[in-house]
């Protein structure tokens, strides 16, 4: 029988033991039990757990090693022993097992009981770079390291578990917890995230807890391991030096890890389970919303004073939408600083040195070391008299409350822009230089509110004024008819957010309503360019919808179009064109202006046989399409739905369902005033004519009956300028028109469209009768008295029956019955009361 002297290293699991011959050869004896003392197998055969402990003793004895038998022996006593089937005990846990969620919580639990205090417990298995030791012989303990990370390319070589074993397995450490990293699992086709402990391990045989050539040492000397962030920031000095040292020497060998060289930083990161995100915003100086792949994280820095408007000015230019590594160092929420992607510049470092931090003294997750390295450069940033230091702080914002001049500070901010605009105009006159109409400022978006509106800052005027892009609909006027329509109100408020939050814009002003205390006009990421305008993204995202005519209407139109080919946002939904087309057929509340400008000549006149539905006075009636399948097919699903209460309170422009008094019947309708007892004036949007309802007689709108627009149009005859209620002849005429328009059949072509309300101006005739002006109800209002030829339509077809003017105004007929319709033309200037 041949037998070798050897040394016993460590003990793998019970019955396998790793020995040293003479020869300085390392070798495993016995086979052991698979997967003995890991998170994996926490229930423990009581026997071979004794047989564990009894075999510790043997460690570092010399021994005889049987090579035919594979055994060993001390004292001619074989060390291995027969294990039989024995009772079962489970070993408490601390640590994470990818199979049970519930250990979640106790990790937590103990992390809040053990934080900063030390026990002393045996390195028993290790499982990648995650290690597992016996605690009172009953509790196993599964964590990480603080200060380096054991890397996981290094832990597929066999290197680093020749080193575990043969010089730390076994081994007796001191452990101080200090918080916890988060590891993501896939657990039944789905990711889990666990939190695992953090600590920092010491030999118990070191005096000091400084490293020299031990357990941190031994790893990074050979490439098995790298300095992590929580390692620089909080070692000792001494600590630290020794193991950079020994990370440079690895490098400059190439061993472990760094084969190949040194790795790239964003690699590092990803090893380290360190998180990459974006700065969506500055809370505070000190505390900061990140994106990152998977959630919003909100990162205070804790270890440092910071306040003020300056320095969250000074944060803001700094951060605001960069790319940051997340730091884990802390407890339970490991995220205490950051670090720019771009540099790997230290946050809680630039802050102090530029004079608008400083360090908390004692805090438990700054190092003595780190302290003194912060208050050097705090010291730095006095001598410089910069930052908060700077006996010149430029950063304020007015207050908008005070009063000036018996006027608010948004008029006189608001006179100023408009005394600024004039300024450039005049010297631009003056130096011959072209001038741009859309004087822009440069301002500070501060904060995105859920209604469409803006809160910013003026930089030049350094004031905080409430803002609102125009020529744009709010969704969210659309949310009592189609409740789910807030889902895209809050889709334009993310994307706002995530897009212009605390950044800096260009602002075009248009104008001011001093009732609101609102501004109005566009807003520009780029100054001087208008592709950057960004109405064009939200309509491009189909997060709104154009709702009058501008300038740069051609743009935000095929933005638009864009939109609703792809089904982008709120155009994937059925009402969508409902929406839009009943947006565009509301009137408001506006006279008609008189300049050429707002007048839209329609140049295709197709002749649409129509029925006038409503007649409500001179210079406003309703017709519909005398022929529309289906609408007619919709309108016998609207009769027989059910009414579904409104949510109240029921507020105006709410659609609905309603029932009309006099047939009984129910159409699709919009409230246009509350009364009380429950009682509304609502418009039935199909046929014009107005209506008062009881609660119990309307209804909710559902989706599917929005596939069609609605079907009355708001018009007016065109050419002509015909009395308004206020005429003395407006209510004679009224009752003149009625006979000639209600319930009757024409043919209808729209002359033009008032652009700024999209209101029709039409011919009406009767249908027997050849397309001539001549045959119009038009002409007839002409020669019966009801209206004048309007002159301010360029090209006006019935001057030519400009006799017929003259004659109803020679025998006094109509309107020309009355001496103040020669002199006063102010009496012919239309003055519409539409609803809204």
């Amino acid at each position: 029988m041949a037998l070798q002297p050897c040394k016993i290293l460590s003990l793998l699991s019970p019955n396998q033991f790793l020995i040293q011959t003479q020869q300085q050869k390392t070798i495993i004896v016995g086979n052991g039990i698979p997967n003995f003392l890991t998170r994996s197998k926490l229930n423990i055969n009581q026997k071979a757990l004794d047989i564990y402990f009894s075999q510790l003793q043997q460690l570092n004895k010399e021994a005889m090693y049987i090579t035919k038998t594979n055994q060993l022996q001390i004292n001619g006593a074989d060390l291995q022993q027969e294990i039989p089937d024995d009772s079962e005990i489970h070993l408490k846990f601390i640590g994470v097992q990818n199979e049970e969620t519930k250990q979640i919580q106790s990790v937590i639990d103990f992390i809040k009981q053990n934080r900063n205090q030390t026990l002393e417990a045996n390195l028993v298995s290790f499982e990648g770079n995650i290690l597992n030791f016996l605690y009172n012989k009953d509790t196993l303990i599964s964590l990480i390291p603080n200060a380096i990370y054991i890397d996981e390319f290094a832990i597929q070589e066999q290197g680093y578990a020749r080193i575990m074993q043969k010089d730390w397995l076994n081994k007796q450490f001191r452990i101080t917890f200090r918080g916890t990293q988060i590891m993501t699992v896939n657990y039944k086709k789905s990711f889990i995230n666990f939190p695992i402990l953090k600590a920092d391990l010491y030999p118990t045989n070191l005096k000091n807890n400084e490293l020299s050539d031990e357990f941190y040492t031994s790893l990074v000397s050979s490439g098995y391991a790298y300095i992590t962030d929580w390692g620089k920031l909080n070692l000792s000095q001494n600590s630290f030096q020794i193991l950079f040292q020994c990370q440079q020497e690895a490098k400059k060998n190439n061993l472990g890890l760094w084969k190949n060289g040194e790795l790239d930083r964003i690699m590092l990161n990803s090893i380290s389970s360190q998180i990459v995100g974006q700065i969506l915003e500055i809370v505070e100086a000190n505390q900061y919303l990140v994106k990152t792949d998977k959630e919003i994280l909100t990162i205070k820095l804790d270890r440092i004073f910071i306040e003020g408007l300056e320095a969250k000015e000074y944060a803001r230019k700094l951060l605001i939408g960069k790319q940051v590594y997340i730091l884990q160092v802390g407890d339970n929420m490991p995220l205490q600083t950051i670090q720019l992607c771009e540099n790997n510049l230290d946050i809680e470092e630039e802050l102090i040195a530029n004079g608008w931090a400083t360090a908390k003294e004692n805090h438990p997750q700054l190092s003595k070391f780190k302290f003194e390295q912060f208050q050097q450069l705090n010291l730095l940033a006095k001598q410089k008299k910069i930052g908060q230091y700077s006996p010149e702080l430029t950063w304020r914002i007015e207050d908008q409350t005070d009063l000036k001049q018996g006027k608010s500070v948004n008029e006189i901010i608001w006179s100023s822009i408009q005394r600024d605009n004039q300024s450039q105009k005049q010297s631009a006159t003056n130096t011959g230089i072209t001038f741009r109409e859309d004087y822009q400022l440069e301002a500070l978006i501060d904060k995105i509110l859920p209604n469409g509106q803006f809160i910013i800052t003026i930089l030049k005027y350094h004031s905080m004024i409430n803002f609102t892009i125009t020529g744009i609909a709010k969704l969210q006027e659309f949310a009592t008819s189609f409740p789910n329509v807030t889902k895209y109100v809050e889709l334009r408020q993310q994307f706002s957010y995530n897009i212009l939050m605390q950044r800096n814009a260009w602002i075009n002003f248009e104008s001011f309503n001093i009732q609101e205390n609102m501004f109005y006009g566009k807003i520009y990421e780029k100054k001087n360019n208008k592709d950057s305008d960004f109405t064009i993204q939200l309509l491009k995202e189909g997060l709104t919808f154009i709702k009058n005519n501008n300038d740069f209407l051609s743009k935000y139109e095929e933005a638009q179009k864009e939109a609703e080919q792809l089904k982008k946002g709120f155009w994937i939904e059925s009402y969508a064109q409902f929406i839009i087309d009943f947006s565009n057929n509301k009137q408001t509340l506006k006279r008609q202006v008189s300049n050429q400008g707002n007048i839209q000549k329609n140049e295709n006149q197709q002749i649409s046989k129509v029925i006038v539905t409503a007649f409500n006075d001179c210079n406003e009636f309703y017709i519909r399409k005398e022929i529309n399948p289906e609408f007619e097919e919709l309108e016998i699903q609207v009769e027989k739905a059910a009414l579904i209460p409104l949510k109240k309170p029921v507020k105006k422009g709410t659609l609905c369902l309603a029932r009309f008094s006099e047939d009984q019947k129910i159409y699709r309708a919009q409230v246009l005033k509350a009364f009380k007892n429950d009682k509304f004036l609502i418009k039935f949007i199909d046929y014009g004519n107005d209506d008062q309802v009881d609660y119990q007689d309307m209804g909710v709108l559902p989706a599917q009956f929005t596939s069609i627009p609605q079907q009355a149009k708001m018009c007016q005859l065109a050419y002509l300028r015909i009395p308004p209620k206020s005429h003395e002849f407006g209510e004679e005429a009224s009752e003149l028109f009625r006979e000639l328009l209600l319930d009757q059949q024409f043919d209808s072509k729209i002359a033009y469209i008032e652009k700024t309300t999209n209101r029709q101006f039409i011919t009406l005739q009767p249908q027997d009768q050849p397309d001539q002006m001549k045959f119009t109800i038009n002409k007839i209002a002409l020669e019966k008295g009801l209206g004048r030829i309007d002159n301010r339509v360029l090209y006006n077809p019935l001057k030519e029956f400009k006799n017929l003017e003259d004659e109803a105004k020679a025998n006094g007929i109509g309107i020309w019955g009355f001496d103040d319709c020669l002199e006063d033309e102010k009496q012919f200037e239309d003055e519409y009361d539409f609803y809204e």
